[in-house]
């Protein structure tokens, strides 16, 4: 089957992006121009996020980092919520008072449920 002439221009494109960035790759000036390169884009994108960060903020709406907090703050809860259930099927097995209706919570992993 031949090939359009469309693919043969993308293949021959893509072998020659190859050859040039194996070529700047081995020069340490491009290494040092990549690393460059990747640290400014890290460092906008950090100031992106936190420019994003202080918009959903100033219009009184949750960013990232505020739905993490809850992630943990949720797990915490769960976490102590179990120990109390723990401790109250204890006493009711020692027989103190008995939880009635109460469910076990359920740790399936996901510290957001």
């Amino acid at each position: 089957m031949r090939k359009k002439l469309s693919e043969l221009l993308f293949e021959e494109g893509a072998r020659a992006v190859g050859r040039a960035a194996g070529a700047v790759l081995s020069d340490p000036r491009g290494q040092e121009a990549l690393a460059r390169a990747v640290g400014l884009a890290q460092r906008g994108l950090h100031l992106f996020e936190s420019a994003q960060e202080a918009a959903l903020h100033a219009l009184g709406l949750a960013a990232r980092p505020d739905y993490q907090e809850l992630r943990k703050q949720v797990a915490r809860l769960k976490r102590k919520t179990r120990e109390i259930a723990e401790q109250l099927d204890a006493a009711a097995a020692a027989g103190g008072p008995a939880r009635e209706g109460a469910e076990r919570p359920r740790d399936d992993g996901d510290p957001t449920r």
